[in-house]
């Protein structure tokens, strides 16, 4: 049995509503909705072949938080019209032959793992409007403006989850960054042609292990520094990338969550490059950037710095303990 829990898919506002997740058979049997105080109901819906998303959304009721989790693009993209005025509807895609079990568990642990942190930043965007940006080895640094708006999911509207994969390009709730970035993870990518996504992987490859330094100048990107050897490759292949495509350089956005297609994938903030017009999208991890509300203040998202050392000596001391060994007894 699967537990999910309607928190991790970003419900609408509080409510006596019911909370619904649409799968296929046989997974959604596999399927129990955690209890919450916030929904009178809750139930799973087995979208049978042939089953419209209509029918399904009129069955889920005209007030329901609902999660679609499927590989059919008809239940993903519901219209309009499907929806009462009172329905949520949270959409996440899933890999179309895989084994979807195995899928729907590694998308709620990426959701449960990002979803808190996600939730700082959106709320504090929503106090200060701005975010900074720094990365202790390579001083780049930056500030995310919000993009204002309403982000949370609404009454009649259909979005996708998680923002991060595979819908790259309506992840752009934490807005665009300004100044320099660094990047460094395994890069995220997605497209129509299999053969150019694994390329434009190998080619940035370097980027798991070496970091690399962005300039984000009014929401285009170009590479400014590789920090160590190994990012001159990942440089290179982007500064070509970009020449190439010269609208693949606009930062669509920016999103905090995990590449669920990546099993052990770590939640960290993404830029994204590339929109619904382009066959070819990727986002690229922060991973040992960290993220603090304007005014400073304790870390957000990202790496948690280490005390510096001083020219009074270093940092505070952590003691070590030490497990006590066992006690044995005596012999004489």
């Amino acid at each position: 049995m699967i537990s999910v829990s309607p928190a991790v898919w970003r419900s609408a506002a509080p409510g006596r509503r019911r909370a619904v997740v649409i799968a296929a058979e046989p997974y959604a049997g596999m399927l129990r909705i955690e209890p919450t105080g916030r929904h009178a109901g809750r139930r799973v819906l087995a979208a049978r072949q042939g089953t419209s998303s209509a029918a399904l959304l009129a069955e889920a009721g005209p007030d329901a938080d609902v999660l679609v989790l499927s590989s059919d693009e008809a239940l993903l993209t519901a219209g309009p019209r499907d929806l009462g005025p009172g329905t949520a509807v949270a959409t996440a895609r899933l890999d179309a032959g895989a084994d979807h079990a195995e899928g729907i568990r590694r998308l709620l642990r990426a959701l449960a793992q990002s979803r808190p942190a996600e939730q700082r930043l959106l709320d504090a965007l929503d106090a200060a409007g701005r975010l900074t940006l720094t990365e202790a080895l390579t001083g780049a640094r930056a500030e995310l403006r919000g993009p204002g708006g309403e982000r949370l999911f609404t009454p009649g509207a259909v979005r996708p989850i998680p923002a991060l994969w595979p819908a790259l390009d309506t992840a752009a709730s934490l807005g665009v960054p300004d100044g320099r970035v660094t990047v460094k993870g395994a890069p995220v990518v997605v497209g129509a042609d299999p053969a150019a996504r694994a390329a434009l992987r190998r080619r940035l490859a370097p980027l798991t292990s070496y970091p690399l330094v962005l300039a984000v100048r009014e929401g285009r990107a170009a590479p400014v520094r590789a920090v160590k050897g190994g990012s001159d490759l990942a440089a290179a292949a982007l500064a070509e990338l970009f020449a190439d495509r010269p609208g693949l350089c606009a930062v669509t956005g920016a999103a905090y969550g995990a590449d669920t297609a990546a099993a052990g994938a770590d939640p960290a903030l993404h830029l994204l490059f590339g929109g619904p017009g382009h066959r070819l999208r990727f986002a690229l991890p922060c991973a040992t950037t960290t993220v603090r509300s304007v005014a400073g203040g304790p870390v957000l998202a990202g790496p948690v710095p280490r005390p510096a050392r001083g020219r009074h000596g270093p940092g505070p001391v952590v003691p070590r303990v030490r497990p006590k060994r066992p006690a044995y007894p005596r012999t004489h």
